[in-house]
């Protein structure tokens, strides 16, 4: 019996993920508004808690800025991506300059005499299927910008109507108590995670543009959000934050000096925030397997494209958390954690649970 029940799990589990792939175009628009309105709430939430003559700021208010800053953020995003790759693509052959430069030192160090033409190496490398994929992404997700918005707006709208569905799926009054409990604690768990991680990406790319600023490392405010939108990638995305700017030193500048301060301090940075900082405030939201991580960034990403890999673990984080609440699927979350410790949240539940069924 249980194995049948381990063969139907397995099966459902194939056609969920095979749903989820063929259906990309409908269901990832909607996973990111999704996202985009849980930010809108998470950032509502915070505005409520500040106090203006010592009164609460009013939920609408709260609401309109929050979409406000949220929206206006995006944009910046957008634009500034936008802008810094023209500028990129005029200072190309400047850069192209430089790395000529670069290589014939190189091979006179190691004594060779005729370095290769740089044009020759770069036709045995297909950057046009690399640009035309990554190109695609991005038409991809600028095209489906309405529909984003139109799912952001319902998302929005019917949050309004949740208590009353759970009223009417739980119609036990003491039932609704605990229900609407464990759904605060396990949002709390998932606001924290997300919050922090935030929070941590942000003072990341921000002490990351201070230093690409210093050095004199040219689009340093690109860097410093791509270096925020990149540590939502775990490992991979770190690397690449630290090899990008630190190579365009190679390039720019005509002495090693910038490169080793970028790559050095960049790498100290990400160190400290990433490994020291956000586990220490994280605590067991992040209590994630190395091997599940690299896991979900392979599937997402081959789901979903790069987008998949920037939500691969927020989506595995929250589905841990859940999981964590619930005695039948705890084992998935056990599976998921690095070391089997869940969130206290988590714990307080299971063991109210248990006393309960020992009653």
């Amino acid at each position: 019996m249980k194995s049948q029940r381990l063969v139907m799990a397995m099966i459902a589990i194939f056609l969920i993920f095979h749903l989820l792939h063929i259906g990309q175009a409908l269901l990832l628009p909607l996973v990111i508004a999704g996202a985009v309105a849980y930010l809108i709430n998470i950032l509502t939430h915070t505005i409520r808690k500040l106090k203006v003559s010592g009164r609460a700021v009013p939920t609408p208010l709260a609401m309109i800025l929050a979409i406000t800053i949220i929206l206006v953020s995006l944009s910046f995003i957008v634009q500034l991506i936008t802008v810094n790759i023209a500028s990129v693509v005029k200072v190309a052959p400047e850069y192209q300059h430089n790395l000529e430069a670069w290589i014939v030192k190189g091979y006179t160090f190691f004594g060779v005499e005729e370095a290769p033409n740089l044009d020759e190496v770069l036709k045995q490398i297909d950057f046009k299927a690399y640009l035309q994929d990554f190109g695609g992404t991005v038409r991809s997700l600028l095209s489906s910008t309405g529909i984003i918005i139109v799912y952001l707006i319902f998302f929005l709208l019917e949050q309004r109507t949740f208590e009353n569905k759970i009223k009417a799926l739980v119609r036990d009054p003491d039932r609704q108590g605990d229900a609407f409990k464990l759904i605060g604690k396990m949002g709390h768990d998932i606001r924290s995670y997300i919050g922090i991680k935030v929070l941590t990406s942000a003072a990341t790319g921000l002490l990351s543009y201070v230093v690409l600023r210093i050095v004199g490392v040219d689009f340093a405010s690109f860097w410093g959000v791509l270096i925020f939108l990149l540590n939502f990638i775990p490992t991979i995305g770190s690397i690449i934050a630290t090899a990008f700017p630190s190579v365009l030193t190679l390039v720019q500048f005509d002495t090693l000096g910038p490169f080793i301060i970028t790559a050095s301090v960049l790498t100290a940075l990400q160190f400290c925030i990433g490994s020291l900082l956000e586990p220490k405030l994280m605590g067991n939201r992040l209590n994630l397997s190395p091997i599940v991580i690299l896991l979900s960034l392979g599937l997402w990403g081959s789901i979903w494209g790069i987008p998949g890999m920037f939500l691969c673990v927020p989506i595995t984080v929250i589905i841990m958390i859940i999981c964590s609440y619930f005695p039948s699927s705890r084992p998935v979350a056990i599976l998921l954690s690095g070391n089997g410790e869940l969130t206290v949240g988590a714990r307080r539940a299971l063991g109210s649970t248990k006393e309960e069924s020992g009653k």
